[in-house]
């Protein structure tokens, strides 16, 4: 583990995550890092420490903790994030959910942001494409389906921006 997985794991624990949302969240954390590193290698346009602990953190607002509160984790997230003096976070947190980039004022902007919502984009469980992702998305929240196409462009978007110039392409994260 990396010291910012282990950082990582006092919240998950604290914020009594479940087994599936940490091992999400764990896969998303490396994901984010691994691309982090290499954006910045090749640009200096990230900063993979934040886009690291961002990934790991970025469902924080559905820890069981908040189950009671009616607001999305996209909304609690970011509240959580700033109350642990991580506000660095927050907008990695409120710009990750698939149907962000649907809606100009949660789309993700900056690389850092980006990076965590295709790690997202690519991490259930396992690591999956875009598209068996999104299928997979579809079976726990079926109302969303109607949006599917528009959010997979999106993705789509968003992935070839990120790996552009890169030398390594999106079937590299498996």
């Amino acid at each position: 583990m990396t010291q910012l997985s282990t950082i990582a794991d006092s919240y998950f624990t604290r914020y009594r995550y479940p087994d599936w949302l940490r091992t999400h969240s764990l896969l998303v954390g490396r994901l984010a890092a691994r691309l982090a590193r290499a954006r910045a290698e090749r640009d200096g346009r990230c900063d993979p420490r934040v886009v690291e602990l961002g990934g790991y953190l970025h469902d924080i607002g559905k820890s069981p903790l908040l189950s009671g509160d009616e607001r999305g984790h996209h909304v609690l997230g970011p509240l959580v994030l700033q109350a642990e003096g991580l506000g660095e976070l927050a907008e990695l947190s409120r710009r990750h959910p698939v149907y962000a980039p649907l809606d100009p004022s949660t789309a993700p902007r900056t690389v850092d942001e980006k990076i965590v919502y295709y790690a997202d984009r690519r991490a259930g469980l396992s690591v999956m494409g875009l598209e068996e992702r999104m299928a997979e998305q579809d079976v726990r929240h079926p109302g969303f389906e109607p949006l599917r196409a528009a959010e997979l462009a999106a993705a789509r978007q968003v992935e070839t921006e990120l790996f552009a110039g890169l030398g390594v392409g999106p079937g590299d994260l498996a």
